[in-house]
């Protein structure tokens, strides 16, 4: 945890003007100190919500569980659905309502599960706060997507009962086969072997990610005296300067990659 040197404030007021990117003139009018804290940099994750238009508001999402997997971090959240609403369809509610598996007779929730977002970049979370920017590391970025997996489950419900009742049709119907032509692929042993390692990881990877359980989280809605707590520690303790050595751009160059705008 320590602050941006004095040196630094030499970011706010570049060597080259903003007409020199080829942008319209923009103003400075204020410099502010900016300080770095860690206290949250190996937890903070940032949560986007694709489906949804507009920022989360206090009160809107309030699941009734939520969901991790640490190792592998996946994170799922149940929000539940307005089943006495005039949008709500009760009889095919009902007959989602099977895919649950928990003896529920309605789908009265939708499970948003996690998408990892392939880091490209780096994100930092601010605060301003008494005139100072303070930043915090995110480590990870995840979006929040409506979670199928119920159809899934109805399906192989309706094809368990399927196969009881059609099991004498297809004892007859076993009788009566005819000949068929067969169509007969042939792999070397190297592409077998590929294949049959790359079927193997990926079935692997899937098989640990099922077999991790679930540990259940606490979901404090923004706002709450637990969410103000976790705000407080995005806030640095040291006011500690820095030496910098780097010039303006040589810096930004290594926080966001380039400091050249895309100008059309």
């Amino acid at each position: 945890m320590s602050g941006i040197d004095h040196e630094m404030n030499d970011a706010t007021a570049p060597g080259r003007s903003a007409a020199a990117y080829g942008l319209p003139n923009d103003e400075i009018v204020a410099e502010v100190p900016v300080y770095l804290t860690q206290k949250l940099a190996k937890q903070l994750h940032l949560l986007q919500y694709p489906q949804k238009n507009g920022k989360v508001v206090a009160g809107e999402l309030n699941p009734s569980e939520a969901r991790i997997k640490p190792v592998h971090g996946q994170l799922e959240m149940d929000i539940p659905l307005d089943v006495g609403g005039p949008m709500y369809n009760e009889e095919r509610g009902r007959e989602l309502g099977m895919g649950l598996g928990d003896g529920r007779q309605l789908l009265d929730i939708t499970t948003l599960g996690s998408v990892d977002i392939p880091k490209n970049s780096d994100y930092l979370a601010g605060v301003i706060q008494n005139g100072e920017l303070h930043l915090t590391a995110i480590k990870k970025v995840t979006q929040l997507r409506p979670s199928l997996k119920y159809l899934d489950k109805v399906a192989e419900k309706k094809l368990a009962d399927s196969k009881v009742d059609d099991f004498d049709e297809l004892d007859e119907e076993s009788k009566d086969v005819k000949a068929q032509s067969v169509q007969v692929t042939v792999r070397s042993a190297q592409a077998e072997e590929a294949l049959r390692q790359q079927q193997s990881s990926i079935a692997y990877m899937q098989q640990k990610l099922e077999e991790e359980p679930w540990s259940k989280l606490k979901y404090y809605d923004v706002g709450s005296s637990e969410s103000q707590a976790m705000l407080s520690k995005l806030i640095a303790d040291s006011r500690e300067n820095v030496a910098c050595t780097s010039g303006a751009d040589e810096y930004l160059t290594m926080v966001i990659g380039s400091t050249e705008p895309d100008v059309i």
